[in-house]
């Protein structure tokens, strides 16, 4: 595999903030922006989570309408495994999953027990606390690792995190076009581009 010359940290920053303000789509926008014209937007899984209306000339398999815009699935011959897809997921996902945090402290900020918030319960608090201490170990690698992380660690760090945020929204992290698609949706971007869980 080649890195794309363009790929570094402000690419990875934009497509995390990006993804944790606005959405998905415009955070795959902002990801795929980095490629050149020809390049593969199909992972080494043969499939991939795109803005609607992106041309691959796969089959779009499913789609949904997420905060930010819609997007789809799409299956077809794989790619090459583009380092600057890769690691652009990652930072992506995490984005994502902050965003899943952000509306869960809202969600929980909301709803009261008794003369309290549920965000004000320790067992909450140290569900939220286990989200954090996942995200930071997720920057953290990625700031160190650059271009080469442990990518099949940090998607099942990311992973495992959305999953408690999920836990903590109950039945309003189910809806869709809410948080649990968001998560959904995430996990099958890490499928797309490690091959593993499409």
């Amino acid at each position: 595999m080649t890195a794309i010359a363009g790929a570094d940290t402000g690419l990875w920053r934009r497509c995390h903030g990006t993804a944790r303000e606005r959405g998905l789509a415009p955070a795959l926008a902002a990801l795929f922006s980095a490629l050149p014209p020809g390049i593969s937007v199909l992972g080494p899984g043969g499939c991939a989570v795109l803005p609607a209306g992106t041309d691959t000339g796969g089959v779009v398999v499913r789609e949904a309408n997420p905060p930010g815009g819609p997007v789809v699935l799409v299956r077809g011959e794989p790619g090459p495994g583009e380092p600057v897809l890769a690691v652009g997921a990652l930072w992506l996902r995490l984005g994502l999953s902050q965003y899943l945090l952000d509306r869960c402290l809202e969600h929980l900020g909301e709803r009261r027990t008794g003369d309290t918030t549920l965000l004000r319960q320790q067992l909450v608090q140290g569900a939220i606390a286990e989200v954090v201490t996942l995200h930071l170990q997720v920057r953290a690698e990625l700031a160190v690792a650059g271009d080469s992380p442990d990518e099949g660690l940090l998607h099942a760090k990311l992973t495992e995190a959305d999953r408690g945020l999920l836990r903590l929204l109950g039945a309003a992290g189910f809806l869709a076009g809410g948080p649990g698609e968001v998560a959904d949706l995430s996990e099958l971007l890490a499928g797309a581009f490690t091959g593993e869980t499409a």
